[in-house]
């Protein structure tokens, strides 16, 4: 009988989650982008499965390797829905700062309610909905049965993160390679900017993004940038037009992104209306069913867990409330109406997962529609508004962010685990031990860079997501002192592009929507990594369609290393500067030198990819925002 549930792939799993988590929260806080992680999962495990044991015999199994690539991947849907939406908490004024403990009972109880009840669903959304194909578990059982090419295959990536720990060090701790190259000129009157971050994740993550999504990222960004800023921008001060240029975009330019993302957040639950009858179909059937219960193989943990844990993780949210507010009505309100909104939304993105992958999950979309659902509850409740019940709010939304996420990737793993054989149970339990202890690692990471990098105006911490849910919660409650002429603006721009996305119907509309938020300087080099992986595909794919899908396929995997290791570097730096050490020292400043430094790193990317003869696997795909 093949072993499954084992100590090495439990400590395997952890090992590579632990890497995996820490990079996508900060990739996430400062972009608002995250990379799902189910794929490289498969990818790293399945390499490591292969590659560390000489003798066959020793090597960790198919669902061994499961079981490992299940934990490692736990972590990155739970740094999504914290990263998304617990900043809003600071950033609307309810909380001074975000302390390691209630961040790590925050991801917990979102997490662990997740997972909790998407089991009762697990028949319903995967094994008697044929209909649901969940493409990204249908990868990531490729990679585990043909082997990903051991050893062999990870070398480039473990390469790749050292470099990308270099580079980032060059520019984050000795200033060598500029952080952001950016200038400003007029013309007739008219200010123009211009600039790119100097960064290797970014470029990564337009590589895997690809060309259109970081086109529509670029599109958003010259909206803003192009177009909004030199129409706003007034005379210059003293400090000059770089700086005009960003004072234009905080206070008025980036509503527009705002606004827009909010519509955009809206129309993709409504685009997805369909699958979200079904998932509530699907969490009614769950609930008729589960008690008969399926003996065997095929079994999921005990129907009580899932009731039990509920009340266990409903009491811990009415005391964070608690502890949070000082109401104890708000408090016992807040956890029903975040259990019961849980309840019905979970259904929902194990739903749309299986129908169009983690990566395009709206479940920053499905935060919002909570968020508005528990708005007129909690205000009747209070019988007013403030602090506190924006504190409740906000919560809601981010307990229901993370436990949609969660569940999506949850649900995702059960149909990895039908494809393969696996046995149910075994994968729900190491779903909750990752997610219980990744908890504890999203926090640290989120508060050490908050700590370090700063949250808000002239911060290097984006987290545009998170901003959207602050304005929205103080325009719910408190009136908000927003700018509503840019947003009603932003909101009509979203609608343009929602009427485009009807013509086109490939058009995913929360990218342009995202990058009329970011900054400029984020998207450009985005956009030269989605512009590198084009050309490098089309250039292979002379040869052969299969040799243009594998050349694509090891530039992701270089650029996972790359990713990786900038943001475990970015991390690191992170401590000293929390510590109040004034990073980075600046030895030069070369606008020049830093383009080409990028410039050469990317033409090593498709240098490798074009000439390297590994095997390749299928590549997964990224998040614009959802």
């Amino acid at each position: 009988m093949e072993r499954e549930l084992t100590v090495r792939a439990v400590v395997t799993g952890l090992a590579i989650g632990l890497v995996m988590t820490a990079a996508i929260t900060y990739l996430a806080l400062y972009s608002g982008l995250a990379v799902s992680a189910a794929v490289p999962a498969a990818l790293v495990c399945t390499g490591i499965a292969r590659g560390t044991a000489r003798r066959a015999a020793l090597r960790m199994g198919v669902l061994e390797n499961n079981i490992a690539q299940t934990i490692a991947s736990s972590g990155e849907a739970l740094a999504v829905g914290v990263v998304f939406t617990v900043p809003a908490l600071q950033l609307a004024g309810v909380r001074h700062g975000l302390g390691y403990w209630e961040v790590s009972l925050m991801a917990a109880l979102g997490g662990l309610l997740g997972v909790l009840l998407v089991i009762p669903l697990r028949r319903p959304v995967t094994v008697d909905a044929p209909e649901l194909t969940y493409p990204e578990s249908v990868t990531s059982a490729t990679i585990t049965r043909t082997g990903a090419g051991g050893r062999r295959a990870l070398l480039p990536a473990g390469l790749a993160l050292l470099a990308g720990a270099a580079f980032k060090s060059l520019s984050g701790v000795v200033q060598v390679i500029s952080g952001t190259v950016e200038g400003a000129f007029r013309v007739g009157g008219v200010l123009f900017y211009g600039g790119a971050d100097i960064s290797l994740a970014l470029a990564g993550v337009g590589l895997v993004l690809r060309l259109r999504v970081a086109a529509l990222l670029l599109l958003g960004g010259v909206i803003s940038w192009g177009v909004a800023i030199p129409l706003l921008a007034g005379p210059a001060g003293p400090a000059g037009l770089v700086a005009l240029a960003w004072d234009t975009w905080r206070g008025q330019a980036r509503y527009l992104g705002i606004g827009a993302m909010v519509v955009s957040g809206c129309w993709s639950v409504v685009r997805a209306r369909a699958s979200i009858g079904g998932g509530v179909r699907h969490a009614l059937d769950g609930l008729r069913r589960a008690g008969r219960g399926v003996a065997g193989a095929d079994a999921d943990l005990p129907l009580r867990w899932v009731p039990a844990g509920g009340v266990v993780i409903w009491a811990g949210i009415a005391g964070l409330t608690l502890a949070m507010t000082g109401s104890a009505v708000l408090a016992v309100v807040t956890a029903t109406l975040a259990v019961v909104l849980v309840f019905f939304l979970a259904a929902v993105a194990a739903t749309v997962v299986g129908v169009v992958g983690n990566s395009n999950s709206p479940v920053s979309g499905l935060a919002i529609c909570a968020l508005l659902a528990a708005a007129p509850v909690l205000t009747l409740v209070r019988a007013g508004t403030g602090t506190p019940v924006v504190a409740a709010a906000l919560l809601v939304a981010v307990l229901v962010c993370t436990a949609t996420a969660t569940a999506g990737d949850t649900a995702q793993h059960f149909k990895t685990t039908q494809l393969l054989g696996g046995t149910p149970r075994r994968v729900q339990l190491v779903q909750l031990l990752g997610v219980g202890v990744f908890a504890f690692v999203v926090a640290p990471v989120v508060v050490l860079l908050l700590s370090g990098y700063g949250l808000g105006p002239g911060s290097q911490i984006k987290a545009p997501q998170a901003v959207v849910f602050a304005n929205l919660a103080g325009a719910l409650f408190d009136g908000g002192d927003l700018p509503v002429g840019m947003l009603a603006a932003g909101a009509g721009l979203g609608v343009v592009l929602i009427l485009a996305g009807r013509m086109f119907p490939r058009l995913p509309v929360m990218a342009v929507a995202i990058g009329m938020y970011l900054p400029l300087s984020l998207s450009v080099p985005m956009f030269a990594g989605g512009l590198t992986g084009e050309l490098l595909e089309r250039a292979a794919r002379r040869h052969s369609p299969a040799a243009g899908r594998a050349s694509y396929d090891r530039a992701v995997l270089v650029c996972s290393g790359l990713i990786t290791g900038e943001a475990l570097a970015g991390l690191a730096a992170a401590v000293p500067r929390s510590m109040g050490v004034d990073l980075p020292v600046r030895v030069l400043d070369s606008a020049p030198l830093s383009l080409a430094a990028l410039a050469a790193v990317l033409a090593g990317v498709y240098r490798h990819a074009r000439g390297s003869r590994a095997t390749a696997v299928p590549a997964g795909r990224a998040a614009a925002g959802d």
